[in-house]
């Protein structure tokens, strides 16, 4: 079975149709769900027979999505473990929200970590408490998304563990993997009790049950084999045997991280980044895993037919009817012809439908 789903990023909303992205979208849930709902009908006009929506990269799925939904924390993971960490945000109106600061960098010991469960008392969790208690209070003809989570199918989304480390600690994480390997072990694995804390604490009060964790690695292709085993591994299993199955998301070319992932526990789902070996996933684990992929950028960028061909003729191929979903965010910079090329092609294929989920 294959499917298609593409978002549009923030830029190119800004570029196209001159959205902003400042504070008050990303902290103030009804202003935001009302400029969501504006742009989804901007987006179903501009694209009214293809697979295409806004939301936010690869982490919503269509068919889970409804008017009444809102996003209560719609913040990037590591970006509210780091604002609940003392971080500032800084906003920008044609781009995601980030922070300014690395609230960890000055840890020199393991010991000066927060206890996990501390993490709920902390102000900004407690802010986007009060804004869920609020909402469901004075506005019970919409359904709560609470952070962590971006419809109610219950997938919950996390950064990974060196991802997280890297943007919280700073690039002397990876210096630590040689002089201190038992201070990133401990670090990893008190990442993955403070995320398991707060998805279990806003499941509760979205009243969504864990179904399935999305670990966005994002910085785990930049490691070898071997650091991969020793500082994501474990902790990942982890999640998956304390909470539910994983989606394991990896930036970039991975190939020589898929066996690492076969040692992962309880994946459902791997998603991968552009050029990934379909052939070799498929190769390690079988047609039964769902495989998520990215068409490369230099598909996405060239504007020319015959490469988007040529492109789906191999991952086809390599797929061996296994499932496969492809999924791509609509950068300013792509060629809207490429993109549409894709759908269009799996559609004259007899492969997918023509349509939106909504």
């Amino acid at each position: 079975m294959i499917t298609i789903q593409a978002s549009v990023s923030k830029g190119w909303l800004y570029d196209e149709a001159g959205y902003t992205f400042d504070k008050e979208y990303y902290f103030d849930p009804l202003f935001r769900w009302n400029q969501d709902r504006e742009i989804d009908e901007y987006i179903k006009k501009r694209f009214p027979d293809y697979a295409i929506y806004n939301m936010e990269s690869n982490l919503v799925q269509a068919k889970y999505f409804k008017n009444e939904h809102i996003l209560v924390g719609g913040i990037q993971p590591n970006l509210i473990l780091g604002a609940a960490l003392g971080a500032e945000f800084v906003f920008f109106p044609d781009k995601d929200s980030d922070i300014v600061d690395k609230p960890l960098q000055n840890i020199g010991n393991i010991n000066q970590l927060p206890e996990p469960a501390s993490i709920l008392e902390m102000d900004f969790i407690k802010l986007l408490d009060k804004q869920i208690i609020t909402i469901q209070k004075e506005r019970p003809d919409l359904k709560v998304i609470p952070p962590f989570f971006w419809d109610e199918s219950g997938r919950a989304t996390i950064h990974g563990f060196i991802t997280t480390s890297y943007k919280l600690y700073g690039e002397n994480i990876f210096l630590k993997m040689f002089d201190d390997q038992e201070f990133v072990k401990s670090m990893h694995s008190w990442i993955g009790e403070v995320y398991t804390i707060l998805i279990r604490h806003y499941s509760e009060m979205g009243n969504i049950p864990v179904e399935l964790v999305h670990i966005g690695e994002c910085s785990g292709s930049m490691l070898s084999t071997e650091q991969f085993d020793d500082f994501v591994v474990p902790f990942a299993s982890k999640m998956g045997e304390e909470l539910a199955p994983l989606r394991f998301h990896s930036c970039g070319f991975s190939d020589h991280l898929l066996e690492s992932f076969n040692n992962i526990n309880n994946i459902k789902i791997i998603d991968t980044g552009s050029n990934t070996s379909v052939a070799e996933m498929r190769r390690i684990f079988g047609n039964e895993l769902e495989i998520n992929i990215a068409p490369p950028l230099d598909i996405l960028m060239a504007g020319n037919s015959d490469e988007v061909i040529s492109w789906l003729d191999k991952i086809l191929s390599e797929n061996n009817g296994g499932l496969l979903k492809i999924e791509y965010h609509l950068e300013s910079s792509y060629s809207l012809k490429s993109c549409l090329k894709i759908h269009d092609e799996l559609a004259d294929r007899g492969l997918t439908k023509r349509g939106r989920e909504y």
